[in-house]
């Protein structure tokens, strides 16, 4: 891998991108609506693999990119055109916000805001005693929180500046030095002092309305800090200063944006956001590139001060049927990679077996939490178990097409060229103890499952004696 002064600029051609690793080895999604967020995201890619043999989840009509930053990979999705918004996130989120300074917290334009809280600051209902909050106010895990941690270690024992980081990450490329360019203006008016249209004191070269500016205090060291936070969350933009200021000092809001609560209702994320304005009729796009560059060097900083190890350890989360088109995926359009008749067939093993890789964790996880579940509880986790048991016969009716299939292709066996007889032979003896361990979970399963409805019957005949 090249070092990062030895990454080629825009003028030198890339290598040819190496072949990913399994799917299951890929831990990190990153989320991206706009397109400066994803070429600020890319850009801090080690190294960018192969997407050629990618098997997308069933209905899944995004386009990603996979790569890998120090020891963890990822996938970035590429965000289709002029779209935005909680709905839309819910699909695939931005990383530039708008700030909401306080006396707490001197937030400025390219500062980094980490979401420890979503507020859907927005949603709710207009009463008798005015306008009541009913949404539901999203937290980041835990486990994710205590990467922040991490993060913060490795930055103080090591004098990690994110200024600099991101000044080494903008140097890479020829266009990279330019395209995200640190702004010099950085002004916050008032709340009072609104938008004048185009003969505003925000447009001009230099402030004549210095009496409406907050004052602040130069940064001379690290002119980028990271603040954590509650972040505000709704479906339009803020651009009113004396709402921001209202509703920030109700909700203790440090920044506004628009997909953080999509996100969230499909999957725990940890929001990470570049601050591009102030959320107040000034707003423009000058800080966008340089705002969303910030916020991907936050997110490389902090996968670079833990292992893929912990993130490993982390449980795995699936909401709605996700998991369904994701297992779907591997079977619906087979044939759809390119290679050779011993490619091809291995490259349907391989998407199976990382289907089964993932749903063998789900099902351990939820044997094991099933020795001490509440009897309440217990007929919930039989069917979510049903669920995934059927869901892993699925997969085993597909490997077994596969295993009859590949007798069809016997005749590689007879091939004059060694390499091919060796590698057919290989991959037959490995779909056949695949075969094995989806047979002996499958077993395992369903002890379970026939251990837990007896449970299950004999906790309805003691409810109905008591009765």
């Amino acid at each position: 891998m090249a070092s990062l002064l030895e990454i080629p600029n825009d003028t030198t051609p890339f290598p040819a991108l190496r072949v990913p690793p399994p799917h299951t080895e890929f831990t990190i999604g990153w989320i991206c609506v706009l397109k400066d967020e994803f070429r600020a995201a890319v850009s801090i890619l080690d190294e960018k693999y192969d997407t050629a043999g990618l098997v997308r989840a069933q209905g899944d009509r995004n386009h990603y990119v996979l790569g890998r930053v120090g020891m963890h990979n990822l996938m970035i999705n590429l965000p289709p055109a002029d779209t935005y918004g909680t709905g839309h996130a819910q699909t695939i989120s931005i990383n530039m916000r708008s700030a909401a300074p306080s006396d707490k917290h001197d937030i400025r334009l390219g500062d980094v805001v980490l979401g420890t809280k979503v507020v859907p600051y927005a949603h709710g209902r207009e009463t008798d005693h005015g306008f009541e909050q009913t949404g539901i106010t999203r937290t980041t895990p835990r486990e994710l929180l205590e990467l922040i941690t991490f993060m913060d270690e490795r930055l103080w024992w090591q004098k990690v500046s994110l200024s600099e980081s991101i000044e080494q990450i903008r140097e890479r490329t020829d266009r990279g030095q330019t395209a995200f360019l640190r702004p010099t203006r950085d002004r916050f008016y008032k709340a009072s002092y609104i938008h004048q249209g185009s003969v505003c004191d925000c447009l001009q070269p230099e402030s004549q309305q210095r009496v409406n500016l907050y004052p602040r205090k130069d940064r001379e060291v690290h002119p980028v800090q990271v603040h954590r936070g509650t972040i505000g969350s709704d479906n339009h933009v803020m651009k009113n200063a004396l709402r921001r200021d209202y509703i920030a000092q109700k909700n203790n809001i440090l920044c506004f944006e628009m997909e953080a609560t999509g996100v969230m209702d499909v999957t725990p994320c940890l929001p990470i956001r570049g601050i591009s304005d102030y959320s107040d009729g000034h707003k423009n796009d000058d800080w966008h590139p340089y705002a969303a560059l910030a916020a991907a060097v936050c997110a490389r900083e902090l996968l670079l001060s833990v292992s893929p190890q912990i993130i490993a350890q982390f449980p795995v989360t699936i909401a709605g049927n996700t998991l369904d088109r994701y297992i779907l995926g591997a079977v619906s359009n087979p044939s759809a990679f390119a290679g050779s008749e011993v490619e091809r067939l291995r490259h349907n093993r391989d998407s199976l077996m990382e289907r089964h890789a993932l749903l063998e964790e789900l099902m351990v996880a939820k044997l094991r939490k099933m020795h001490n579940i509440h009897p309440d509880d217990m007929e919930d986790a039989r069917k979510e178990l049903q669920d995934l048991k059927d869901l892993q016969n699925t997969l085993k009716i597909h490997l077994q097409d596969l295993d009859r299939i590949m007798r069809q292709h016997d005749d590689l066996l007879l091939s004059q060229d060694p390499a091919v007889r060796e590698e057919y032979r290989n991959l037959k003896s490995q779909v056949q103890k695949d075969a094995e361990a989806m047979e002996n979970l499958s077993e395992v399963a369903q002890k379970s499952l026939q251990t837990t409805c007896r449970l299950l019957i004999q906790l309805g005949t003691d409810t109905g004696n008591l009765h």
